[in-house]
């Protein structure tokens, strides 16, 4: 696409919003669905620095919870104003503190989720050859 993505489409995609991307995209250009898909997932996806660079101030009320080190609130007041989801008003909360994004799919550099446990070596086929081996013996005792 020629043209550089409209401010607010941008916004969509830094905020994680990639179909609402879509959709301010067609209300714009009046593109086709795969048209405006393929324009979006070509396009760089911008890192968020701060909320204000991408076009979200955030309202007084959400900036005071900050301000006193209540996260929470502070996303429950600012999806109340904005009427968005938990995902994009943490990711909002979360530029707005300077707090890193995390990485796509929630995973960490492991490859754990957050909580995971690795896993030891000794897995399920084993388990399984060791009960036919185990069967196997108990039959032939009988047997013979």
């Amino acid at each position: 696409m020629p043209n550089p993505l409209p401010d607010d489409v941008r916004a969509a995609l830094a905020a994680g919003q990639k179909l609402e991307a879509i959709r301010l995209l067609r209300q714009h250009t009046g593109l086709g669905l795969a048209h405006a898909k393929a324009a979006v997932e070509s396009a760089p996806v911008p890192a968020a620095t701060s909320p204000v660079e991408y076009g979200w101030e955030l309202p007084s009320e959400a900036k005071a919870a900050l301000d006193q080190g209540k996260v929470l609130q502070a996303i429950r007041l600012l999806r109340a104003s904005k009427g968005i989801g938990l995902k994009d008003a943490k990711s909002i909360i979360d530029a707005a503190r300077g707090t890193p994004a995390p990485r796509p799919g929630g995973r960490n550099p492991s490859g754990l989720a957050p909580g995971e446990v690795p896993r030891s070596g000794f897995g399920l086929g084993v388990v399984i050859i060791v009960l036919l081996v185990v069967a196997a013996g108990l039959w032939l005792m009988r047997r013979g």
